[in-house]
């Protein structure tokens, strides 16, 4: 009896620990996750004085297009502007669906596979970083600035609002469209989430709905969205080797809560693992 009380008891103070330190490691990645969005923003915002550069190279993206037969970006956005309802439903999708999808995939990916998170949100550091370089170095006015185009999206106060918040706006950053990479980011790691075809074909649905919203509110080119695509997932590619090499047994094991490999829990999760075993278990 007087074991089953000691057992009773180091259940309830590792279950009470477990739950401190699994608090612990969600707020640390949460203010991890919203410092790296911030820096994002701010350092996107600065880069934003290259107005010149940004109009000439726009119209050198548009001969580019055309010289390949791909500038469809006036034909896409005349199509849509005689249909008010299809247009509002594009304004909708490239104003409100952006945010919410990106960090709910966040959030599911943390509390269902803490690799896919890992991976996920390395994917986004990896192409932030060098998405920032090529607004620096290579600025873009969207088609919106063009003659020809219609800025759609902020024909309604609150949409813009959204879309182009002041603070943080950078005006030449259309090259290349986060928009859609990592909407299709966000899609593709959900997918993996589930193994039924139908779940994959739905979360199809979102990254192409943006592709079009995106090019027929005239916020980007065609080639703005290869560009994100390409980018995202070629920054998945490098994010799935992304493991410190003195921990790469440990990542090839999977993390002690079974979530796979990926990159390795940090302190407190290892200190939840362990405080999740039973007593007098050793971990091998």
């Amino acid at each position: 009896m007087g074991d089953l009380g000691v057992n009773k008891t180091h259940s309830q103070y590792t279950s009470a620990t477990g739950r401190r330190l699994a608090s612990a490691a969600t707020a640390k990645q949460a203010v991890q996750v919203a410092g790296a969005f911030l820096v994002y923003l701010a350092v996107r915002a600065l880069t934003n004085e290259s107005e010149a550069a940004a109009y000439a190279n726009a119209e050198a993206i548009l001969r580019i297009e055309s010289g390949i037969g791909i500038a469809w970006e006036r034909t896409l956005q005349a199509a849509t502007l005689s249909r008010p309802a299809l247009l509002g439903v594009f304004n909708w999708i490239y104003a409100w669906t952006y945010w919410p999808l990106l960090f709910g995939s966040l959030i599911l990916t943390w509390l269902v596979d803490r690799q896919l998170f890992y991976r996920f949100r390395n994917t986004l550091i990896v192409s932030g970083t060098v998405g920032l370089l090529i607004f620096m170095f290579v600025p873009v006015a969207p088609p919106r600035f063009l003659d020809g185009f219609v800025d759609t999206v902020s024909s309604s106060h609150r949409s813009n609002f959204i879309a182009y918040p002041s603070f943080v706006i950078n005006k030449f950053a259309a090259l290349p469209s986060f928009h859609v990479g990592w909407s299709a980011m966000a899609c593709f790691v959900l997918a993996k989430l589930s193994k039924r075809r139908i779940h994959h074909a739905a979360l199809a649905v979102p990254p192409v709905l943006m592709s079009v919203a995106v090019v027929v509110t005239a916020n980007h080119y065609i080639v703005d969205v290869v560009a994100g695509l390409a980018l995202s997932f070629g920054s998945y590619w490098v994010a799935r080797r992304w493991v410190r090499p003195a921990e790469s047994d440990t990542a090839a094991e999977g993390d002690p809560c079974g979530n796979g490999g990926g990159e390795p829990p940090d302190p407190l999760e290892a200190q939840l693992a362990a405080c999740s075993r039973p007593s007098g278990v050793t971990q091998t």
